[in-house]
């Protein structure tokens, strides 16, 4: 984390304005901050198409509706007499037959829009009227009042993180992770540090000198992470790594944000999905097995979306347009697993699409209430009869 002059003056400003009115939010922090408990979350970008993903491989409308594209039943994964994974989700299986592994069918909103910038707006804001600006993970950082207890693995932060008064980190690569000044303002770094402070800036000065700790903690302790398991190659597994060694350093967050994209699969949908599923699976898989020998398994629930599924039928391009419902998946030893949700239903579609039955802020709330002991009331504004996949 490279600060130029600009982000000097804007981190400084942005920490009183988070202290401001908040006497107690150092405190607050410090309490509720550190949790022990981690959840990750995984976007996959540009539009998942559920059905290749989940497939109703027993319901002979999934394979009328798409000829060209759908998985053959001899190489569907089974799980039960109606549903199958993708075989490129291989990887998974092991979580599956451990009772981990649970799949949401038919997650959606209400009026569900087909704009990958609108829908997703929609998921990282958790508002489906498009009225809020800041992200449901900003406003986890938001009550319990710290920038630091959610990060995004990446170059760029993504709106879910965020938040009216202050902006939660992007880590493009934990070794990077450290505060350097440019040339010329260590001097005056020093002595905003040493300068005796009282009120509002006594706080932005705690809260300084706390994020050079947390940045020095992580140099610290990630130096001091080996992997448990080895990860496949490329940017998506990298990143999945760097969640690891942000969880085995004991920085306390308690949402890490991993990307995964390419799913807007118009044309030759077969080869560009499956691909990616691969990379998704095999990614997790490791993720999962590092954490076990880490022993820290128990402490970190996964859980991933897309912004919308795919039509139902395949296009002339032998792939699927934007559609609306799709699946929403989580695994790790707090997960009940399972299938949670009735099977798609093709017979009764919405403009040929999947009709959504579970509102994904349910989902959301899930994970906030029973994982990280939150007020998802407060972050959502409601629960909204969400499945119960946690145990």
């Amino acid at each position: 984390m490279t600060l130029d002059r600009r982000d000097f003056l804007k981190y400084s400003a942005l920490a009183v304005a988070v202290t401001s009115g908040m006497p107690g939010f150092l405190a607050r922090a410090a309490a509720q901050a550190g949790g022990t408990k981690t959840l990750v979350v995984i976007q996959l970008t540009g539009g998942n198409d559920g059905l290749n993903t989940l497939i109703p491989y027993s319901n002979g409308a999934y394979y009328a509706a798409r000829p060209n594209i759908a998985i053959p039943k001899k190489d569907v994964l089974t799980l039960t007499p109606d549903l199958g994974m993708h075989p490129s989700l291989k990887p998974l299986m092991g979580l599956w037959d451990a009772g981990h592994l649970a799949w949401m069918e038919n997650v959606g909103y209400p009026n569900p829009n087909r704009s990958h910038f609108a829908s997703m707006a929609i998921w990282h804001t958790a508002d489906p009227t498009q009225a809020q600006a800041e992200g449901w993970i900003g406003r986890i950082a938001e009550k319990i009042g710290d920038p630091f207890c959610a990060s995004n693995i990446g170059g760029t932060t993504p709106q879910a993180l965020r938040a009216a008064d202050f902006s939660l980190p992007s880590i493009d690569g934990v070794d990077n992770f450290q505060v350097k000044l440019p040339a010329g303002l260590d001097g005056a770094f020093q002595t905003m540090l040493n300068t005796s402070r009282t009120g509002e800036a006594a706080y932005l000065q705690r809260a300084t000198r706390q994020m050079l700790t947390n940045t020095q903690k992580v140099q610290q302790n990630v130096s001091k992470y080996r992997p448990g398991a080895k990860y496949p190659e490329g940017q998506f597994a990298a990143q999945l790594q760097d969640a690891a060694r942000l969880i085995a350093a004991g920085t306390g967050q308690r949402v890490l944000y991993v990307s995964l994209g390419g799913f807007d699969t118009h044309a030759g949908q077969r080869a560009e999905q499956d691909e990616l599923l691969g990379h998704l699976a095999s990614g997790l898989a490791a993720f999962q097995a590092d954490l076990e020998a880490q022993g820290l398994a128990d402490r970190v629930v996964v859980m991933g979306f897309s912004e919308f599924g795919r039509r139902v039928a395949e296009n002339a391009s032998a792939g699927t347009d934007h559609g609306k419902g799709s699946v929403m998946f989580a695994f790790g030893k707090g997960v009940k697993g399972g299938i949670h949700g009735d099977s798609p239903d093709l017979e009764d579609l919405s403009d040929g699409d999947i009709k959504y039955r579970q509102d994904f802020r349910g989902v959301y709330a899930a994970a906030l209430t029973r994982w990280l002991n939150l007020d998802a009331r407060g972050i959502l504004g409601g629960d909204f009869g969400g499945p119960a996949w946690l145990g």
